[in-house]
């Protein structure tokens, strides 16, 4: 899966992975040691994230149903129990930590999943 930002067609994503059935969402990147830029996750239908047995920080990026970003966390620590939510998000990006600030991702911006 690929996933680029319309406007400039910047790569925010080259080696991507959709997390869709129940169990590829309940791992999500559980276990992972590094991530590199260029990697992502996309959990579609999804409004919240969570940190609980991570063990890398990572990025995260809610999306709304037209793609468009709707709000951006950097750099969330491994570990935390409470999880992140996004109240009017349709899915969400786990990208590795540094992401939204290299590309300065921001709100409104739309993005193009080509999975």
């Amino acid at each position: 899966m690929m996933i680029t930002r319309k406007h400039d067609q910047a790569v925010v994503v080259h080696a991507g992975k959709i997390a869709n059935t129940f169990v590829s969402r309940l791992v999500g990147w559980i276990g992972k040691r590094q991530a590199h830029l260029g990697e992502g996750l996309w959990f579609t239908n999804s409004n919240s994230a969570h940190m609980w047995m991570m063990s890398i920080p990572i990025d995260v990026v809610f999306l709304s149903r037209d793609r468009k970003i709707v709000k951006t966390f950097s750099n969330l620590k491994p570990w935390r129990p409470l999880p992140v939510l996004c109240i009017g998000a349709d899915s969400m990006l786990e990208l590795p930590a540094g992401t939204v600030e290299t590309l300065n991702l921001k709100s409104g911006e739309e993005l193009c999943i080509d999975s």
